[in-house]
């Protein structure tokens, strides 16, 4: 019997549960901060166990940010049961807008990654954030389910910037439009990759209305640029989304290569910025 490979992504599985009620952060999983700070909480179960095998994860937060709060975050999504390990570490969270309330204009944090997660994977999520005790709401969708997925993918996910939980590389804009100097990421990658995603956050309790945009890099002192204009909106309550679009930028980067970012922001500087960035292999 001839067997034809189906095309397209044609399963999609994900936590979100019925329809949210009005002022709900987003629909999904609560989970809950460490009680000190920037200390990771426990894992909560985001899918007990998936439908399918599936080759894109797409991952949101919100809910995080507080008006004059500082709430830098880092988000994990953990694989298996009991002894999970990290699939996708320290996503930066920090003040992931809320959704359904009338402050609220930015929306959420979004991160989507070419994985392959076996069918019948249980997967979770923790996080560490200067708020403590802090609970929001953690969604996720798999894509995937019959036939081959019409891109590379991979099974883990390093992530170059974040050194200390839950603090990012510094960044600074250049303003009204005018790109900023390259900020080194890291100066040689630790794994072959085919993809980057970014991660953005703001920091500090003074923060105004503004559109940051980003560009990633390649390569030491005439740096190569392999992705650009991912948008990073944020507010004056101190809630941030992005990236928008919130995808990842493909490119076959080496082991050893170093990475690199710089920002534009649509005014005069609107708050302290942090980035990092997530490698797929």
């Amino acid at each position: 019997m001839l067997w034809t490979p189906q095309k397209g992504l044609l399963r999609c599985e994900h936590n979100l549960g019925g329809q949210p009620t009005n002022g709900q952060l987003i629909p999904g999983t609560v989970v809950t901060s460490g009680a000190s700070s920037s200390t990771k909480g426990s894992w909560a179960e985001l899918i007990a166990a998936t439908a399918f095998d599936s080759y894109l994860a797409v991952v949101s937060m919100a809910g995080v940010q507080g008006t004059t709060l500082s709430s830098k975050a880092c988000l994990d999504i953990g694989i298996g049961a009991a002894t999970e390990e990290v699939l996708i570490p320290d996503l930066l969270a920090g003040a992931a807008s809320s959704v359904g309330t009338a402050s609220d204009t930015c929306g959420p944090k979004l991160w989507t990654f070419p994985l392959y997660i076996p069918s019948g994977s249980r997967l979770s999520a923790r996080f560490a954030c200067e708020r403590t005790s802090f609970a929001t709401r953690v969604a996720i969708w798999l894509y995937g389910g019959n036939g081959y997925p019409p891109f590379r993918v991979g099974s883990k996910v390093t992530t170059y910037g974040v050194a200390s939980v839950p603090t990012g590389i510094t960044i600074t804009p250049g303003a009204s439009g005018a790109e900023g100097s390259w900020t080194q990421i890291v100066n040689a990658t630790s794994e072959d990759h085919f993809a980057v995603v970014p991660s953005f956050q703001v920091s500090g309790t003074t923060v105004s209305i503004r559109v940051l945009t980003i560009d990633i890099g390649v390569g030491a002192a005439t740096e190569e640029e392999i992705a650009a204009q991912y948008w990073f909106p944020h507010e004056s309550v101190e809630g941030c989304a992005g990236p928008t679009p919130p995808f990842p930028a493909w490119a076959d980067i080496p082991s050893g290569t170093r990475l690199a970012m710089r920002a534009s922001c649509s005014g005069a500087a609107g708050g302290a910025y942090e980035v990092a960035l997530h490698g797929v292999s």
